[in-house]
């Protein structure tokens, strides 16, 4: 994430996360443009080099944090690796704490180009018989999909699956399952 360490104070740290937030997840234009960076940064003797990597440095960790869904006890594991004193460590943390649900849905949001999955439900059917056979007896799942579209309100999607294509599905999602564990393990 690069150094962290600064010299604000902890109120000016605790805006200057508030406003980063506000820029990098909630799209804020307003958030973190040069009058406010300015006010911050008041009191500091930070070059603005140095001011631009750290605040890299945060929006990195944020970012991260993000993306893993990261609880607070994982958080603090990471910042207590960095060089932050004791108080800017919790306002950190505090900021984690109130916002990284928020943080998430922003991240998720963003990645998210097409419909998403909002209920799966399923239930076993047993035909009994038909015209032609009498005495059938084959289960087949019966499989019900919520959907909702971005920004087109949501649909159904119902599906019936005998043995052999029900076992098709589960090997296709074990391979996707697999990759994502594959991608995961790589950030």
């Amino acid at each position: 994430f690069g150094a962290m360490e600064n010299d604000l104070s902890s109120q000016s740290f605790l805006a200057l996360l508030r406003q980063l937030v506000k820029r990098g997840f909630y799209g804020e234009s307003g958030a973190m443009d040069k009058d406010v960076k300015d006010k911050i940064f008041l009191d500091s003797k930070m070059g603005s080099q140095r001011i631009n990597e750290f605040l890299g440095s945060c929006e990195r960790l944020l970012r991260r944090a993000g993306r893993g869904n990261w609880a607070l006890s994982r958080f603090e594991q990471e910042i207590d690796q960095r060089e932050l004193s004791d108080e800017h460590k919790k306002v950190l943390s505090h900021v984690w704490k109130t916002e990284s649900t928020k943080i998430h849905k922003a991240i998720v949001s963003k990645a998210t180009w097409n419909n998403e999955l909002r209920e799966f439900s399923w239930r076993i059917d047993v035909k009994s018989n038909s015209k032609n056979i009498p005495d059938i007896n084959e289960p087949t799942a019966i499989i019900r999909l919520s959907l909702k579209n971005k920004g087109k309100g949501s649909d159904v999607v119902h599906c019936e699956l005998d043995r052999n294509s029900l076992d098709k599905v589960i090997a296709e999602l074990d391979q996707i399952e697999s990759h994502i564990d594959n991608v995961s393990s790589q950030t």
